[in-house]
């Protein structure tokens, strides 16, 4: 690999244009030499303000003209395990936006193929990245909640469907709606705090009551890209009930659209003390409280945040790049996206078949 990090951009759009170019772009070592996109018009105008030289309408023609070390994937969801695949045999690390993929096939390919040539994967989970998860995750870490043996994790919306008829809302694209968009990362936040126990059930139920109604429409991914009828075949509310091998159980709850207030929540007990994060009730500053017996006295404690110089987009970012050329494992691995993937893809199949699903 060069002295200069040469940085391919697959999708112009979202999460593309507001946090990955930006993020890759602050870095003195990258250069983004390439964006594609079938909407050659806008991956065109994303490259001049951006002054990204190369502009391509197909993933292959980038990978074919360019010499690239790294690819960033910011395309629909069905387009993950592909692009992924194809990046990483032609010698490139990737970094592909979440979910993983769209089936745990798609996901496990992308794993034998990061083993087979070398190359780094890492999934765009940046919340991890979160002062107040990192701080909560030094803590779970230590042992100083003990076990935890229930946890919830769930973000609510009130009005957060992304476009009606945006690829978001089309199944055949995004494979599922709220749970593969939203759920994801509150699924990995549990799973990350909770040490990744292995999943062994899980039980799901899955609605779309305000998406066929073209209600609850949010201010993200308004744009259509697609003529035609606006489809919405995904779900807009998910639950899952999820046991692990080691006796914990999760619930994960997650909405587009719902007639509540927007609330983003996440519990844990464990043995020897609770964590929240819950910036509804305690306030943005200080999201985190911790609580444990002292002396035979419940305590709680408030984390004081440190002061953010970036965002969490830029530090995912600039902490995988700094390690592509050392032994080090990216923050999310491969595997644990895996992990999520395959817990989702067994809440959409027991939410079909009414029943739980053994993994």
């Amino acid at each position: 690999m060069s002295s200069t990090l040469r940085v391919g951009i697959a999708g112009a759009g979202g999460i593309a244009e507001i946090a990955h170019i930006p993020a890759f772009r602050r870095l003195p070592q990258v250069e983004i030499r390439a964006i594609c996109d079938i909407n050659h018009e806008r991956a065109a105008r994303v490259a001049a303000q951006a002054n990204i030289p190369h502009v391509y309408e197909t993933f292959a023609a980038m990978l074919r003209e360019e010499s690239l070390d790294l690819v960033s994937i910011c395309t629909p969801n069905v387009f993950h395990a592909p692009m992924a695949i194809a990046a990483m045999e032609a010698g490139c690390h990737v970094l592909c936006e979440k979910p993983m993929a769209s089936t745990v096939a798609d996901a496990q390919a992308m794993i034998a193929t990061s083993e087979l040539t070398g190359r780094k994967l890492t999934i765009g989970l940046h919340n991890r990245y979160r002062s107040e998860i990192q701080i909560l995750k030094r803590v779970a870490q230590a042992g100083e909640l003990g076990q935890i043996y229930y946890a919830k994790s769930a973000l609510w919306r009130r009005s957060g469907i992304p476009g009606y008829g945006s690829w978001f809302t089309q199944k055949k694209l995004a494979c599922a709606g709220a749970s593969f968009d939203i759920g994801v990362h509150l699924l990995d936040l549990a799973l990350y705090i909770m040490g990744h126990p292995e999943p062994v059930r899980v039980c799901g139920t899955t609605y779309a009551e305000f998406g066929p109604r073209r209600q609850g429409l949010g201010g993200w991914g308004r744009d259509i890209y697609r003529e035609g009828p606006a489809t919405f075949d995904v779900d807009d509310l998910s639950s899952g009930y999820i046991h692990f091998a080691n006796g914990a159980t999760l619930v994960l709850e997650v909405s587009w659209a719902a007639h509540l207030r927007d609330e983003e929540h996440l519990m844990f007990l464990g043995r020897e003390g609770g964590a929240e994060v819950y910036s509804t009730l305690f306030g943005k500053e200080t999201p985190l409280r911790l609580y444990r017996n002292v002396h035979g006295e419940a305590v709680e404690m408030t984390p004081v945040l440190p002061r953010r110089t970036i965002s969490p987009y830029e530090q995912e970012i600039e902490e995988f790049v700094s390690q592509l050329d050392k032994p080090t494992p990216p923050m999310v691995t491969p595997r644990e996206g895996l992990m999520a993937t395959r817990i989702l893809a067994a809440l959409h199949e027991s939410a079909s078949i009414g029943r739980e699903v053994v993994l």
